[in-house]
């Protein structure tokens, strides 16, 4: 496919990958696993973080924007699936460019498959189908579109696992989840509320769950408050009532082959999902969407 001046093949970090550019900035997105790699807003710090460390592909990467798909860790899975689903390891091609001068860019990815390929393998329905849309302008906005094209109902788990690089992720805030009931993984799966503002202490992996409403809203706004940064990052989430939270913490970072012992604080993890009790029941002919837009505000 013949690409626009907007859109560029580089390499970066060790990836075949496309960079995106519009006067607004420049985004950076892998081939392998449609991962995002870097957003760099025009006059502004890098947005993401990347691991140092993260392993050669065919590895899942460690850091930017991983897209787990079609099941979020190995939720209702067999304990031997691939953690977060298979499509983070494959290569994804271009299915659809489309650019507005030098204001927007927008990209749709499939993953490559071959007939009995890794999506077979993993025991999915014939028919269940992925395409991720990115669209680079003032904002970056990305949405998983899945839709089940075949003969089975199909239990949808999945995440755009967004490591945001911060000053310190102990001093840092988080706005929009505040009394929210939350599952932590690191405490046998208990169930508390967020009743005071979240602050890190040291280790966090937790599901955060909003509240039933009809009709169902799946509209939802978070923002990443980093002082030491003078920057917010406003994420505004749809098709989703869940987002999970994420820092390994001084301890756990030393049990993670890819993030480097002392590098922690780098980065705080916010994920769009659909997890826990949020998952997207998808029958025949049935489609959903999950989306993340994202917007930088810095402190006057």
């Amino acid at each position: 496919m013949l690409l626009p001046p907007q859109i560029t093949a580089v390499q970066f970090a060790g990836h075949s990958a496309l960079q995106l550019s519009t006067r607004h900035g420049k985004a950076i997105l892998a081939l392998h696993g449609a991962h995002v790699l870097s957003w760099l807003p025009t006059g502004q710090r890098e947005v993401f973080w990347l691991s140092p460390d993260s392993l050669p592909e065919p590895a899942a990467i460690r850091g930017g924007v991983p897209v787990c798909w079609p099941w979020f860790a190995k939720q209702g899975q067999a304990s031997n699936a691939v953690q977060h689903g298979p499509v983070r390891n494959l290569t994804w091609h271009i299915s659809a460019i489309q650019t507005s001068t030098d204001d927007e860019v927008s990209l749709s990815l499939e993953p490559v498959l071959q007939p009995q390929g890794h999506l077979a393998s993993a025991g999915l329905p014939e028919g269940l189908h992925v395409s991720l849309s990115i669209t680079l302008g003032a904002t970056l906005r990305q949405t998983l579109h899945t839709d089940n094209q075949g003969r089975a109902p199909f239990v949808l788990s999945q995440a755009l696992h967004s490591y945001y690089a911060v000053s310190h992720a102990q001093r840092v805030a988080i706005e929009g989840i505040q009394g929210l009931t939350y599952t932590d993984r690191l405490r046998d799966l208990a169930q508390d509320v967020q009743r005071t503002p979240f602050a890190l202490e040291q280790a966090c992996d937790r599901t955060y769950e909003h509240p039933v409403q009809t009709p169902v809203l799946r509209q939802y706004r978070y923002t990443l408050t980093d002082p030491g940064w003078q920057r917010n990052i406003v994420i505004d989430v749809e098709g989703s009532s869940s987002v999970v939270v994420w820092n390994p913490g001084s301890e756990n970072a030393r049990n993670i082959p890819d993030i480097p012992d002392e590098v922690w604080p780098d980065f705080m993890c916010i994920e769009a999902t659909n997890a826990g009790p949020d998952v997207i029941h998808l029958q025949p002919g049935e489609a959903h969407h999950l989306t993340q837009q994202l917007v930088t505000q810095l402190a006057c």
